[in-house]
């Protein structure tokens, strides 16, 4: 999603939030109040994070490699089929050229393909994290009195006052 998507997805949810409130729980205040996390940092300042980071960094190896393969038998076909290009016959070239084009449409499939698998797994590490991490949130919150906690990601400017994150990664410790 884009930070902009982000900040307007987070204006809705601040002007939702003392609609769907109870009245009582607020009653003559109406305000809420925000603080927010960067998460990127707190999941990578933690165990539990930087443990995520290694299985990732493992499986992006992994995937780097099978691709580093398939490149480079692409283009060992590519050097033979530009040394046999003065003596083949113009149909067999032609021919030729055509499966390195398809293998190049493979090749670029097969990178697509892994980059969603990482994307996919990145997202399945965070999640654990932040499933780990959500009592210590809720605490944190609760002790703070904050209503909402947004990523860090989302807002274009907030004072340094209400960031939590050092006091998240200190508990997660």
């Amino acid at each position: 999603m884009t930070k902009a998507f982000l900040v307007l997805l987070l204006g809705v949810a601040v002007l939702a939030i003392p609609s769907v409130m109870d009245p009582g729980a607020r009653a003559g205040s109406g305000t809420v109040k925000i603080a927010v996390l960067d998460l990127e940092r707190a999941i990578y300042e933690t165990s539990v994070g930087k443990d995520a980071e290694v299985k990732f960094e493992k499986l992006r190896k992994q995937k780097q490699q099978e691709l580093d393969k398939e490149l480079k038998s692409l283009n060992k076909y590519a050097a033979e089929l530009d040394k046999q290009a003065t003596v083949l016959k113009a149909e067999v070239l032609a021919e030729k050229r055509k499966d390195l084009d398809g293998k190049l449409v493979t090749l670029q499939q097969l990178y697509t393909d892994l980059e969603k698998s990482l994307a996919g797994e990145r997202a399945k590490l965070v999640k654990e994290v932040l499933k780990q991490a959500s009592p210590f949130i809720e605490e944190l919150a609760a002790a703070e009195g904050v209503d909402v906690i947004v990523d860090q990601a989302a807002v274009v400017w907030s004072s340094q006052t209400v960031d939590l994150t050092d006091e998240l990664t200190a508990k997660m410790k």
